[in-house]
């Protein structure tokens, strides 16, 4: 799981960022988060008190297409300019607006080491153990890892490859994404975390375009999770999608609601990265099951040695 490259192959130079670079990466970034912080606050002000039941957002502005008892999936009615919406990368066709929201159950620190990958390899067993789906790829830079005051931070350069399977092979051709992905933990001023998961594109001219039949995607989103009193996280994710074709839009919805439950199962995914620890840590220990229920129990003694 740990090969990088497609078929074996990374087709860019190695990539070296200059200081420019790097310092549009973190504004990039910055940009990013603070939309979708202004958008989650935006969403929370109507209801003036805590957020609004994720099945029943302002149906003026939102189309509800997929609902179940923790989550539901929008699309934004208006596909036409977005008032504060600067599409990084090339120019955008027609790019769909996605929201996605709802609950998980279990703590902030879970949802973020489940979810929260800092090498290609993890990316690889995120997708097959969300979506029984093969990623292939490369980091191509890393601009920020881990502290000890954020564990979850993390900032990178990530190419990435996508082959639809079986009939849709047969009418849409690979995709690949080369992506700026950053993910943290903030705390806003009134003392809430608020962990965050972004993703958007890297125009970068080191890496351009593949000959076909290899077509070069665009998917921007943000994500937020939001630490709750009640022991549940509230999770906020707002996705753009360039469609490249109306006549797939009933595909592409199918398949992001499928792709955002997989963010559902970052608790399952964190249980996994501490047991790995654990085993990794404790072989031959007599003590082991002991030693695996206190790491289940305790999120951060694990996020270092997970990560």
């Amino acid at each position: 799981m740990n090969a990088e490259g497609y078929h074996g192959v990374i087709p860019f130079v190695p990539l070296r960022l200059t200081y420019e670079e790097q310092e549009r990466c973190q504004e990039l970034t910055l940009q990013l988060l603070d939309r979708t912080l202004r958008s989650y606050d935006e969403r929370n002000a109507i209801s003036h008190s805590s957020p609004r039941h994720h099945s029943s957002l302002d149906s003026a502005r939102w189309k509800r297409h997929k609902t179940q008892p923790n989550a539901s999936l929008y699309s934004e009615r208006d596909h036409g300019v977005h008032r504060d919406l600067h599409m990084p990368g090339d120019k955008w066709e027609s790019p769909t607006v996605l929201l996605a929201v709802g609950t998980i159950q279990g703590t902030l620190d879970d949802v973020m080491l489940g979810l929260v990958t800092q090498t290609f390899g993890e990316i690889r067993i995120r997708a097959a153990s969300i979506a029984s789906h093969d990623v292939s790829g490369a980091t191509l830079a890393k601009l920020s890892g881990p502290t000890e005051e954020d564990p979850f931070q993390s900032l990178s350069i990530q190419w990435m490859v996508g082959e639809q399977g079986w009939p849709l092979s047969m009418i849409v051709r690979p995709r690949d994404f080369v992506i700026l992905a950053a993910s943290g933990v903030i705390t806003r001023s009134n003392g809430d975390r608020i962990g965050y998961d972004l993703i958007q594109p890297a125009s970068l001219p080191q890496c351009p375009p593949l000959p076909k039949p290899m077509t070069r995607g665009k998917l921007m989103y943000g994500a937020l999770y939001g630490e709750k009193q009640d022991g549940t996280v509230d999770v906020y994710i707002q996705l753009y999608v360039e469609t490249m074709g109306h006549i797939l839009d009933t595909l592409v919805m199918n398949a992001m609601w499928i792709a955002c439950l997989g963010f559902w199962e970052a608790p399952r995914l964190a249980q996994e990265k501490k047991l790995q620890w654990c085993i990794l840590n404790t072989e031959g220990d007599n003590n082991f099951p002991a030693l695996a229920i206190h790491a289940l129990r305790v999120p951060r003694s694990c996020v270092q040695g997970a990560a």
